[in-house]
Parts: C-alpha cells; sequence; structure tokens
C-alpha cells in the first residue's frame, strides 16, 4: 500500500483508506479511546485508536486505516478537517523518555538543545529554517546557471596565508607540515580567472578561528562569487538581481538600485560599518559647542558625539547603555535630560550651560535624552554605535523590512600598535585616484572594495582584486612581508601573475546570516542544522576532543601542558 504524507490527506475524500508513517506527538485518552497526533515534515494528523495501544512520544509507528471527517475540526492546521481511525498499526522504533517537548515555544536550555540537536531539529520551526535554506541556495544556484556562471569546488586542505583571522591548521604525517582550512577560496578562485573560468560561483565551507558571537560560527558557509572583466558597477546591478530572486523565496519585492553609502560617512552617522537603516537616530557633532568651553571634560575633546533619543529613558535604561558604550572603547557615556527644552541642574550641567542651550535650540529638542561621548574619533563614533543598536533591541525601533545598502569607498589599510593590516585583504586594488599613496601616506590609500550590508548585518563582502603582478608585490611590500615570506607564502600565486591575468573581482556572501535574517531568528546557530554552541564547542559529539597518544606521535605531536 502507498505512503502518503499527512499534508497529502486534504485531497483524498472521506473513507479513503490510507497508510502513514511518522512520529508520535502527543496521546491523549478519552475512555475507551486513544487520540494520537502523528506528525511528519509535512505536518500533524489526529489519529483515532480504538484498541490499546502499546508505544510512547516520539515513536516511530506505520499506521493504516480510514480517513474521516472531524466532527470538531481543528481549523489551526491545514489537515485539521481530517483524523484517521486506525485499523492496524505496527511500531517501527519505540523511543524512551525525551528531555524536553518538541514544540516550537520550548523552554528548554541552548546547549540541551544542541545535545540532542536530532530532536530539536523536528520541531516544525526548525524543519521551516532549513526547508527556507535549501529554497535560498536553490533560488540562487537557478540564478547563476542562467547567467552563465559555472559552480566549482575549490580544496578544503589549503596553505596557511594571512587573510585576516587565525587559521585552522591540520596536521600531516609529513614531519612538521601543515595544511590549513580555508578562511575562504580566496586565492583559488583567483586563480580560477586567471585560467578563463570568467564567471564562477561556489556554495563554500570557510573556517575562521575567531570568538563566537549570535551571527559568528567556526565554520560557515557562503555564497563566493568570482568574475573577470568586471567593474564595481555591473556587479552590483548583476548582486541586486541576485538578490531580487532570492527575496521572493520569502514572497519579498526589494527595491533596486540598493542605497549606497560612503564608509565615511557610515562611521561618521552611525558609528558602524554596517548601519542598520531601518530607523533614524543618527550621530550628531557636538565638536564646535564645545570649541572653548571651560569645562575640563569637554576641553581638548578631539571627538564629541551625541545621539538624541526622544524616548523614555529610565535609569536602568541607561546603566545598560553605560556598560555597553565601556565595552566599545569610551571611558564614559553622559547622559543628560531635557523636559520641556530645560535640562536638569547639576554640577556638569551647570558647567555646560551655554553649550547645552545652544544645542537645544540648535537641534529643536523639546523632550529627549542626549547620550554624549568624547574623546578619540573612533572611540565617540564606536562607542555611540553601540549604544544606538543597544537602544532598538531595547524599544524595537527597526521597521519589518528589509533594508540593503552597499558600504563604499573604504580604507585600503588598517593600523593598530604600528602594525599595518588590509583593510579587506592584500589582493585587493586600490582606487585609481589615490593609488599614489602607497609610497606617501597610507592613511589616504583607498580600496575598491564594497561590503554589502542587510538589516545591520554584514551580508558580504568583496572588491575588485589586484591583477598586476608588480603592484601586488608591492602591496606585500608594503604590509612588510619579506622577500622570503612573500616567496613561501604567495610564490605560487606570483608565478600565475607571469601568465596573463584578466581584471577581475567578486564578492562572498554569508549565507548563515542571509538565512538567519530571512527566518527572523536571533542566532545563526538556529538556521545551521549541526553548529556549535556559543563557546565553540559542538556539545552532540562532545568535540573538541583529546586523541589518543598513537596518533599524535604518527603527526609528529606532542601536547603541551599549561
Amino acid at each position: 500500500m502507498k505512503k502518503y504524507q499527512n499534508i497529502e490527506i486534504i485531497n483524498f475524500k472521506e473513507n479513503t483508506k490510507v497508510t502513514l508513517y511518522g512520529w508520535v506527538q502527543n496521546i491523549r485518552k478519552m475512555g475507551n479511546f486513544n487520540f494520537v497526533d502523528l506528525r511528519d515534515r509535512t505536518g500533524i494528523v489526529q489519529l483515532i485508536f480504538k484498541s490499546k495501544i502499546d508505544f510512547t512520544k516520539e515513536s516511530v509507528i506505520k499506521v493504516e486505516g480510514i480517513l474521516k471527517l472531524r466532527k470538531s475540526p481543528n481549523k489551526e492546521i491545514p489537515t485539521g478537517m481530517f483524523e484517521v481511525e486506525v485499523e492496524n498499526y505496527e511500531i517501527l522504533s519505540k523511543s524512551k523518555e525525551i528531555p524536553f517537548e518538541i514544540k516550537d515555544d520550548l523552554n528548554a536550555k541552548e546547549d540541551t538543545r544542541l545535545q540532542y540537536r536530532f530532536l530539536d531539529l523536528r520541531r516544525p520551526k526548525m524543519f521551516q529554517n532549513l526547508l527556507l535554506r535549501h529554497q535560498v541556495i536553490k533560488a540562487a544556484r537557478d540564478w547563476f546557471h542562467n547567467n552563465g556562471f559555472l559552480e566549482i569546488e575549490t580544496p578544503i586542505l589549503s596553505k596557511s596565508t594571512p587573510e585576516g583571522a587565525r587559521d585552522y591548521l591540520v596536521p600531516t604525517r609529513h614531519d612538521g607540515k601543515f595544511f590549513a582550512l580555508p578562511q575562504s577560496p580566496q586565492l583559488y578562485k583567483q586563480l580560477l580567472m586567471i585560467s578563463g573560468i570568467e564567471r564562477y560561483f561556489q556554495v563554500s565551507r570557510a573556517f575562521r578561528d575567531e570568538d563566537m558571537r549570535k551571527d559568528r560560527q567556526p565554520e560557515f558557509t557562503q555564497l563566493d562569487i568570482e568574475m573577470s572583466f568586471i567593474t564595481e558597477e555591473t556587479l552590483f546591478t548583476l548582486m541586486e538581481q541576485l538578490f531580487s530572486s532570492i527575496m521572493e523565496v520569502v514572497n519579498a519585492k526589494i527595491k533596486t538600485p540598493f542605497l549606497r553609502m560612503k564608509y565615511d560617512d557610515a562611521i561618521d552617522l552611525y558609528g558602524s560599518d554596517k548601519p542598520d537603516l531601518r530607523y533614524g537616530y543618527q550621530l550628531k557633532d557636538l565638536s564646535k559647542y564645545f570649541k572653548n568651553t571651560s569645562c575640563d571634560l569637554f576641553k581638548n575633546a578631539e571627538s564629541i558625539k551625541c545621539l538624541i533619543f526622544d524616548q523614555e529613558l529610565v535609569n536602568s535604561n541607561i546603566k545598560i547603555l553605560e556598560e555597553i558604550a565601556l565595552k566599545n572603547k569610551t571611558d564614559k557615556l553622559i547622559a543628560i535630560k531635557i523636559e520641556n527644552q530645560e535640562f536638569k541642574q547639576n554640577s556638569l550641567n551647570n558647567a555646560i550651560e551655554k553649550e547645552l542651550k545652544q544645542i537645544i535650540n540648535d537641534f529643536k529638542i523639546t523632550n529627549a535624552t542626549l547620550l554624549i561621548t568624547r574623546g578619540k574619533y573612533q572611540s565617540t563614533t564606536q562607542s555611540l554605535g553601540a549604544v544606538r543598536t543597544k537602544l532598538n533591541e531595547l524599544f524595537h525601533l527597526a521597521s519589518n523590512e528589509y533594508q540593503f545598502v552597499w558600504i563604499v569607498d573604504w580604507p585600503m589599510f588598517e593600523f593598530e600598535d604600528d602594525v599595518i593590516a588590509p583593510a579587506h585583504h592584500p589582493f585587493t586594488s586600490p582606487t585609481l585616484d589615490t593609488i599614489q599613496y602607497l609610497d606617501s601616506d597610507l592613511s589616504k590609500v583607498k580600496a575598491r572594495s564594497y561590503d554589502l550590508v542587510l538589516n545591520g548585518f554584514e551580508l558580504s563582502s568583496g572588491s575588485i582584486r589586484i591583477h598586476d603582478s608588480q603592484l601586488q608585490n608591492k602591496m606585500f611590500q608594503v604590509l612588510n612581508l619579506s622577500q622570503e615570506e612573500i616567496d613561501h607564502k604567495f610564490g605560487f600565486f606570483l608565478n600565475a601573475f607571469s601568465y596573463g591575468v584578466p581584471p577581475h573581482g567578486g564578492i562572498a556572501f554569508g549565507i548563515d546570516r542571509l538565512v538567519m535574517i530571512l527566518a527572523q531568528e536571533n542566532s545563526i546557530r538556529d538556521v545551521i542544522a549541526f553548529p556549535k554552541n556559543a563557546n565553540g564547542i559542538d556539545v552532540l559529539f562532545n568535540s573538541p576532543s583529546s586523541v589518543n597518544e598513537d596518533q599524535l606521535q604518527e603527526l609528529s605531536l606532542q601536547k603541551i601542558k599549561k
């Protein structure tokens, strides 16, 4: 007899004989009858057993019975018009007591859910997340196929190269030799352009040994793209077409072309290189008001930034915001309440009375709280940007929409403690109008790089690449790599540059982050089948784990006790 999925019974007539398989969601005994909810991935069907049953919740059973119309339909589910009077059943696998209920509104701790992930994935919401992930990737693959791209896999065992994060190293039986897991397929996809592929994509795995957070995993999936003979404008247009197709999966129509914002403007107005534009509250520059101040707190400050928040902030809110600001490079968050265009008198406010009155007048403030930071420009903007993000969490400021924005005109380099590092990666091309500063002032060099931001999350990052071997070698030298280091780490790559390199560029999108946003989840762990927990541990497999001494000796490794 044919096996049907639960959802299919809505197409059948009453008194049809059906065979169903699934998990026992719930058991209710009423008199001589047992009512059982049978679940498969399509939904739930109510079964009626007129005889004794011998199974538990989450057991797997097979039933044969007659489809009937329910006297009291359940309008909350698609199959709620029907029930099945069971004639025969078979227990295929009996379950022991489960550690938590298989339902969407459960309160189990995340580590418990991850330890029993095979149970957690039975929840309808989790299945829908994985289904959405599948649909997003399929929509992307269909679009690439229709636009002349080739899907090409690149190696997982690769070479350790400096790309911004710590590598995961893989020891080998070659004494002292290691593979590295790729932080991205960057060099491979550039080599594919040198190979004449012209349009490449891949749903690739990438690995970075970074600190955990809700939108980060040590291993993640990215939609990797590279094209030859491309400019930023063409790439932007193609990627916007791609996302128009992907967003159809959630029945969302998006406006194209996407907004564009310079990196410097993003930092200045939002304190973030990934601003969420679904709500306002831009940062204001107050430096001019305190140019001649006598208040020591503001005197000689390089930068004074302010966020004017017009909703009621109680003391507990302000304390939370102060903690956020302190974690983001400032030593103080100053909160000044304005009521009916007047501020509360205290020693600090009295010391800056003239400045405050001018600010209230110029910004037309009636009732609000001024959240002010002062100090170095980077600390004032970064700390207030974090405060702005926290205010959205506390007050739900963001609208229910998808707001894309390209962040462009990035600095080429980052500087910290006399160390020069690429802001993107060392294969990014500088802009033509700033390339001359490579020999004089590196802070003025801009990169032909771009990020795509969606609702405050960095969704993708990419750049137009260097295709001239002399410029690429110079870039390595600017980063203070010795010729020996260049030859050791990139010799194979520079050698390929000797055989004709097309102008090329690309981008990579974070699949996990995109699906997290579309599924309206708070963590990418809820859209990955088997993620690591907040500490980077796989609690299902209890890994990373120790290995025996024989394995270490075979790999010429020795554990060092700390």
